[in-house]
């Protein structure tokens, strides 16, 4: 399949069955005039956050929008080729072609990118960049009362989902005495749990936001929903922010905090068939070294963190520095990779068996009611139903194979990790699998 991006949708050539166009930064092209849409074949995609960035106030560079611009095609192409119409029903031969400001600094790149495209989504990346790509915008002006993100005084980024991790991190990190700018990147549904928490935390320390989405249309067009690329977008998003940060504050350097538990970053496979398709590797720290090495490639003058790397969601949920807080939004939290169906959290899934294991060792208490919580029991459910039981049966099998040791060579098909740090990762593992194991035993499921 080919995709071509550009913002300027008189250069994009005619949709068809092989080929998808996807207009950046506008909607010019798909907005009815006298009637009638200037294109009809085409898709839109990053209309949002391009108006967002204007709120920083602050020019950012080429390269900065070049990565940004680089993102949003990933995540169209992600997002408008399925994976059903491949051979194997989940790699797709992806050619992509955008417009960039300067395509010689990422065609200097081109194989580094191209490899963590690959780790991170599954399939195979041709990425060719031309010139003439859409500039930044324009700042706003702080005139006529409209107020801008306020960026003076700030200190870092941290990305901030509206996961029980990410408030973990925002958390600690103003206890801390940190003054973050927040980034979320918000689907439906997302932005109404990220604001509450925000709302929550006001006056615990001092932070910003910038939040907005990448937003894909397309009018009649087939989506892929396994939102694999979705991380590069974030990250796009917190290098746009943490620009602007240092630009204001006359910083050389500035972390990007990535906060998610070892366990789920580490993401081993549970089982033989979850080494693909099912095994996600959003924040994997050989995708996040990938992207760092790309950005220090590059001179971006940032540092990727994920301080909780070797700590999992349980030991998180405990080490908090302000239990008081964490308490109080915990049920504002979302962790379910299934809720967005019938807006709950459906209690079966490993995300959601992780999230509650972990405050079974913490004692944090939740009102929030699972779809399958105690009633009916897991128990029940695991036993009686049929849809969702390769989650549960998954660590189960998981559970039991951990017994027999050799836990090495089990997290290194996750992919490549650092050898100094690997008996951290084995470690962080193993306590993942014994926190949900002990989970599992009280609902009586083992």
């Amino acid at each position: 399949m080919k995709i071509f991006i550009n913002s300027d949708y008189t250069k994009l050539p005619a949709a068809n069955k092989e080929t998808v166009s996807v207009q950046i930064y506008s909607r010019d092209g798909v907005v009815s005039k006298n009637g009638k849409r200037p294109r009809e074949d085409i898709a839109t995609i990053g209309k949002p956050i391009y108006d967002a960035i204007k709120r920083l106030g602050v020019t950012i560079s080429d390269d900065v929008m070049d990565f940004l611009t680089i993102s949003l095609a990933v995540t169209a192409a992600d997002t408008f080729i399925e994976r059903d119409v491949c051979f194997d029903g989940w790699t797709r031969n992806i050619n992509l072609s955008v417009s960039l400001i300067n395509p010689q600094v990422w065609d200097n790149n081109k194989p580094l990118l191209e490899k963590a495209l690959q780790f991170l989504s599954g399939d195979v990346w041709n990425l060719n960049f031309e010139k003439d790509g859409p500039k930044p915008p324009q700042p706003f002006q702080a005139v006529n009362g409209r107020r801008l993100i306020n960026l003076k005084g700030l200190d870092s980024v941290s990305l901030f989902s509206g996961g029980l991790d990410s408030a973990i991190g925002v958390i600690d990190l103003l206890t801390s005495g940190n003054k973050p700018l927040l980034i979320s990147h918000s689907y439906k549904g997302d932005k109404s749990k990220q604001d509450a928490i925000a709302l929550k935390i006001q006056g615990k320390g001092i932070f910003s936001r910038l939040r907005s989405s990448a937003n894909p249309i397309g009018r009649g067009i087939p989506r892929d929903i396994t939102m694999r690329t979705r991380s590069l977008n974030f990250l796009a998003f917190s290098l746009v922010g943490a620009y602007a940060v240092k630009k204001v504050n006359n910083y050389n350097k500035l972390s990007i905090f990535v906060p998610e538990n070892g366990f789920i970053s580490l993401n081993a496979p549970l089982t033989s068939r979850r080494v693909g398709s099912l095994s996600t590797r959003t924040t994997h720290p050989y995708f996040i070294e990938m992207i760092q090495q790309l950005f220090d490639n590059v001179g971006f003058g940032v540092e990727l963190k994920n301080p909780y790397q070797f700590m999992t969601k349980g030991e998180m949920v405990s080490g908090c520095k302000d239990f008081n807080t964490l308490s109080a939004i915990i049920d504002l939290t979302v962790s379910c990779s299934h809720w967005k169906r019938k807006n709950r959290q459906c209690g079966y899934c490993v995300p959601c068996m992780i999230r509650r294991s972990s405050l079974i060792q913490s004692n944090l208490k939740e009102t929030i009611s699972y779809h399958h919580g105690t009633f009916p029991t897991l128990r029940d459910f695991v036993k009686n139903k049929k849809d969702g039981r390769d989650d549960v049966n998954s660590v189960l099998l998981a559970i039991d194979k951990s017994k027999n040791g050799r836990l090495k060579s089990w997290v290194l098909k996750s992919g490549r990790l650092n050898s100094c740090d690997l008996d951290k990762y084995e470690r962080v593992f193993l306590n993942g699998l014994l926190e949900v194991e002990r989970f599992l035993k009280r609902e009586k499921v083992i």
